[in-house]
């Protein structure tokens, strides 16, 4: 009698750690299920096509602070920084390495549905590659080394609103370096 109270006890919590697992509440991420839902319920959305800008110049790069433990230096180029009539974010973003590496990429962010998209990566040579499944993916707040995650919340969707313009975009990210 004791073995078959142990087995009932048991398969009672897998099924239902099953049926939740089911609803995808057990192993996804929370901000990606929220992201997941604004989308399908907003259909009517239309991005604009991204036309690729001029290649970063040193020049032009205004760094942003992502948090006290990332080890990278991050900067957006201002001059490819843009507020679109979609509602996307648009920038080109420089990430130095503390060797010197540089990664260049050509990004986009929606504050209505807290997401990115990377449009291209830039190569050495200082032309642009488009990213081969360039896709909404949500934007995690958990980790503190994602710069996704500190252009969201301090420059670009300060209190999950979108700048008006780019301008306001750049007085947020200096007024947080």
């Amino acid at each position: 009698m004791k073995i078959f109270l142990q087995s009932a006890l048991i398969m009672c919590l897998g099924f239902s750690a099953l049926s939740h697992a089911a609803t995808g509440n057990l192993f996804e991420d929370n901000d990606s299920q929220i992201n997941n839902a604004v989308e399908d319920g907003d259909k009517s959305w239309k991005e604009f096509q991204a036309h690729l800008p001029a290649f970063p110049k040193n020049e032009n790069l205004v760094p942003f602070y992502v948090s006290g433990i990332a080890g990278n230096e991050y900067a957006i180029d201002k001059t490819t920084l843009d507020v679109g009539k979609d509602g996307v974010v648009r920038y080109a973003l420089v990430i130095t390495t503390r060797g010197g590496a540089k990664n260049v990429s050509f990004e986009g962010m929606r504050c209505e549905t807290r997401e990115r998209k990377i449009y291209a990566l830039g190569r050495d040579d200082g032309t642009w590659m488009r990213a081969r499944d360039a896709q909404w993916q949500g934007i995690s707040g958990r980790s503190l080394l994602s710069y996704h995650r500190a252009l969201a919340d301090d420059y670009f969707c300060p209190v999950g609103l979108i700048v008006a313009n780019p301008a306001e975009a750049l007085r947020n990210i200096k007024a947080g370096w």
